[in-house]
């Protein structure tokens, strides 16, 4: 049985790997929790970033990063990234790794605050 136990987690954590997901939004330091946050990698390509808001805007609502949304501005493509991503990761639980990383510094600025 443990043989099993050992063997699934290891599957488990090849599958995390390969797949390049993080799924967990937060984590539990004694009594304190720390909040996650999944914004674009300032490395990726723009054409990547935004087939992402695509799908992201489809399933999650991004009200806040269309005109006259409190994250509208800037208009940059990595701006409203970061948002889409976030939103999708709160949602879905998952953050894509080959196009954004996991902060525990909250990217929320002026009126603009992210899930």
């Amino acid at each position: 049985m443990d043989k099993i136990n050992v063997l699934l987690l290891l599957i488990s954590c090849i599958f995390g790997v390969v797949y390049g997901h993080e799924t967990t939004n937060s984590t539990s330091i004694g009594q304190k929790q720390l909040v996650k946050w999944c914004i674009a990698q300032p490395s990726a390509p723009q054409d990547k970033l935004q087939g992402f808001i695509d799908y992201a805007c489809g399933v999650v609502d991004c009200s806040a990063i269309q005109p006259g949304g409190s994250c509208y501005y800037p208009t940059m493509v990595v701006s409203h990234a970061d948002y889409a991503l976030s939103m999708l990761y709160r949602v879905k639980g998952s953050c894509n790794l080959y196009i954004a990383k996991i902060v525990t510094d909250n990217p929320s600025y002026g009126s603009c605050n992210y899930p």
